[in-house]
């Protein structure tokens, strides 16, 4: 964090409030919204949303500017439990904030619905959680727009190389804020992404297609090979595959799969990028 030093002090700033855009929207900019959500735990399946927040902005999907920041919308939301002691530990609330508290999932939709991108760091958690939080309400899931994700879709190794978590990101760009509280995690998103064009990197990404490579007909005895190289198991389809972000590196993979396992017939399909990161 040298470049954070003056006088062998690290220099951190608090972030209040987000700075204004450099300019008001223009014709080509499209709707976007930052969003996160707290929950009960991390199982998507039978623990609760608590919180949700939204930060709506008009974005160029082009150059990555950011223009017309609008108010974020926070939503919370009494579960149907206690809250378990080390949520209370990690976002501060307590059964009392919660109490009475109900998400309006029928609004959420609406927001979500004008939105051409959503952004979350690390998306594939959001995601589930928020399209099965309006399944289960009997609202409809927006189904057009791309989802990107703040920690996969940028490259910040030659940032810091220890974690992609949004805290130490975020510290290692000069400032902190109120982490686990999902208001001050999409500022803290959209303000991080503001920096270095990193909005524009990830807006490329979200909109590319990505490859899924399957290793059709592999052997049992070959799985510790595919375990190497990252391959994961698939219990629907009884098959281990791998993503991709590019058809070369799909191409790549199959070929590595030909040379270094015995009976496999590689396979690859392209994933339209709004199907991206949801199950």
């Amino acid at each position: 964090m040298k470049h954070l030093e003056l006088d062998g002090r690290v220099l951190l700033n608090k972030l209040d409030t987000l700075d204004a855009p450099d300019r008001e929207p223009e014709d080509g900019d499209v709707v976007a919204a930052v969003l996160d959500v707290e929950t009960t735990g991390l199982n998507h399946q039978k623990d609760e949303i608590i919180q949700i927040a939204i930060r709506p902005f008009f974005v160029s999907p082009l150059t990555g500017e950011v223009s017309g920041m609008k108010k974020t919308i926070v939503e919370l939301q009494q579960p149907s439990i206690s809250l378990p002691k080390i949520i209370t530990e990690i976002t501060g609330f307590v059964d009392e904030d919660l109490e009475g508290k109900t998400i309006p999932w029928k609004r959420i939709s609406s927001i979500l619905a004008r939105c051409q991108f959503i952004i979350a760091h690390n998306a594939s958690f959001d995601r589930k959680w928020v399209e099965l939080a309006l399944r289960n309400n009997g609202v409809s899931v927006p189904e057009d727009a791309i989802w990107g994700c703040s920690m996969s879709q940028v490259d910040w190794t030659g940032v810091v190389r220890c974690s992609k978590a949004l805290e130490v990101l975020c510290a290692w760009h000069g400032f902190y804020y109120n982490s686990h509280n999902a208001e001050a995690d999409v500022d803290a998103t959209l303000h991080l992404l503001r920096k270095n064009h990193y909005m524009k990197e990830l807006l490329a990404n979200a909109v590319a297609p990505d490859y899924h490579v399957f290793a059709a007909g592999s052997l049992r005895e070959e799985n510790v090979i595919l375990k190497q190289g990252r391959y994961r198991w698939n219990p629907d389809l009884v098959c281990w595959w791998k993503s991709t972000n590019n058809k070369e590196s799909a191409e790549r993979e199959c070929q590595w799969l030909v040379d270094n396992l015995s009976k496999v017939e590689p396979q690859y399909f392209e994933i339209e990028p709004k199907h991206r990161f949801s199950e």
